[in-house]
């Protein structure tokens, strides 16, 4: 059921503040990326698994874990300030220079370790099947959110009523996990997430985000729960 030519892009820098070389920090036995690159190479919908990074000794887990860098991306797309796109942007033309075409990319965070390649699947055959554009993978939230204001706090959700939780409609919140882009659309426009997006839902668990050592601590209990 493979599309043709869809491209899984890991993008690894070797700086992190908040978790000191978390791309390669010990989780459930394996490096952080180790459970990424492992879900999209398992998967059916994904053809290449590349990971762009500036780092060396990530470039060598990565390479021992089965995905490909073809490349080192350049300092100058490593730093804190840099963003995502043009890390994509760059990881397409140097493939292109490969020889290498791709109709759809799928952004895999390696900081979304409870990732699996089912949930990359699911969200891709959505991403196939439904008219649109993107597809980003989210998680429910029923929580009130406030902000401070010269007046005072204001309530910025769930304004219209005093609801219990339990009779909220949910809202979502993008998790990071799952990014799905037409190759040709990104291009042009220079955004991850563009048109008409659907969105992918998983459960807040399988959400988590390594960005503090409180997360990657509970991510740890979470794999060792399962495993129980």
């Amino acid at each position: 059921m493979t599309d043709p030519r869809v491209l899984g892009i890991i993008p690894a820098r070797g700086g992190s503040k908040g978790v000191p070389r978390k791309n390669i920090r010990n989780l459930n036995g394996k490096p952080l990326i180790a459970h990424t690159i492992q879900a999209g190479l398992n998967t059916s919908v994904v053809d290449s698994v590349v990971v762009s990074t500036d780092d060396e000794e990530i470039a060598q887990v990565a390479e021992e874990y089965g995905a490909r860098v073809p490349f080192i991306r350049p300092a100058n797309l490593a730093t804190d300030e840099a963003s995502t796109a043009p890390v994509i942007t760059h990881t397409l033309e140097e493939l292109q220079n490969l020889g290498e075409e791709y109709e759809t990319f799928v952004l895999l965070q390696p900081t979304s370790p409870l990732r699996t390649k089912e949930h990359i699947k699911e969200a891709y055959v959505l991403y196939r099947d439904s008219d649109c554009d993107s597809v980003i993978s989210v998680y429910p939230t029923y929580d009130t959110r406030w902000k401070r204001t010269p007046d005072g706090a204001k309530k910025i959700n769930y304004t219209d009523a005093a609801k219990r939780r339990q009779d909220r409609d949910p809202e979502y919140v993008i998790n990071g996990a799952i990014y799905i882009t037409n190759v040709n659309q990104f291009l042009k426009t220079g955004k991850i997430i563009i048109g008409k997006t659907e969105l992918y839902e998983m459960n807040e668990m399988n959400s988590i985000d390594i960005d503090t050592p409180f997360d990657l601590w509970l991510a740890e209990k979470i794999f060792r729960k399962k495993k129980r």
